[in-house]
């Protein structure tokens, strides 16, 4: 971009909320930091370490945008100021989250602070995907296609964290119960079986009593059936021999 370029309402827009994107991804490059450093847990603290690098990747992405559009570079003191600024805000803000993280990691169980952890991690992605989306959106808005295909490409990164994020939260509730409540205050796994296991039976159970209760109602249905079919048979055969007999005695007086 030269030098000294006036930006027009538009970019200016596009500027500032791009800027605020990038101090939100300063903020959270510490405080992804800071948590990998409190985490034991080996696959959580992987999925950490590859999201950081993400991150790293997204400010960089944002930062490379914002210059394009004749926002914070060197030469533009006003642009560079507000980038620095939001960079610096967000670096602090991350710091003071990581000695809180850390003080609360000192007096909390490590599957306690892995949880309280992944659930700042798992707000802040969302406001992360809230802020793209907006950015995306304006972008849209006002035709500019690099900014937005960049902004939905991020997001979708943001978005992936977050669904693993809640995956997560989920298999370290479980940790804490197995960590902090006593085995007695908890079913066992052979109880669930069992219960599962009495469940199936009593469902098996029904469904045979009801499958000969059906076969009996069809078995008696055939029966009065059949009955009433040889009652007719018969009834059909004695009206037949009777009828039979009225006209041999008929013939027999005719002959006479």
């Amino acid at each position: 971009m030269a030098e000294g370029k006036t930006l027009n309402e538009r970019d200016t827009k596009l500027v500032r909320w791009l800027s605020e994107a990038h101090g939100k991804e300063a903020e959270l490059e510490a405080d992804l930091t800071a948590h990998i450093a409190l985490t034991q847990k080996p696959a959580y603290k992987k999925r950490l370490q590859q999201h950081l690098k993400e991150t790293r990747d997204h400010k960089r992405r944002v930062a490379s945008r914002i210059k394009q559009l004749g926002g914070p570079t060197g030469q533009n003191l006003i642009s560079a100021t507000t980038s620095l600024m939001g960079e610096m805000t967000g670096k602090t803000v991350a710091a003071v989250k990581g000695q809180v993280g850390t003080a609360r990691a000192l007096v909390t169980e490590q599957a306690e602070t892995h949880l309280r952890n992944a659930q700042e991690e798992f707000r802040e992605e969302h406001v992360e995907i809230a802020l793209y989306t907006r950015i995306e959106t304006l972008a849209t808005a006002v035709g500019d296609r690099e900014t937005a295909q960049l902004a939905r490409s991020i997001r979708r990164d943001e978005e992936r964290m977050a669904k693993f994020l809640l995956a997560e939260i989920g298999r370290l509730v479980k940790d804490v119960v197995r960590a902090d409540i006593p085995r007695d205050q908890r079913p066992t796994a052979r109880r669930s079986r069992a219960s599962r296991s009495t469940s199936r039976s009593r469902s098996r159970s029904g469904s045979r009593a009801s499958s000969t209760g059906t076969r009996s109602r069809s078995s008696s249905s055939r029966s009065s059936s059949s009955r009433s079919g040889s009652s007719r048979s018969s009834s059909s055969r004695s009206s037949s021999r009777s009828s039979g007999s009225s006209r041999t005695r008929a013939g027999a007086g005719s002959r006479s």
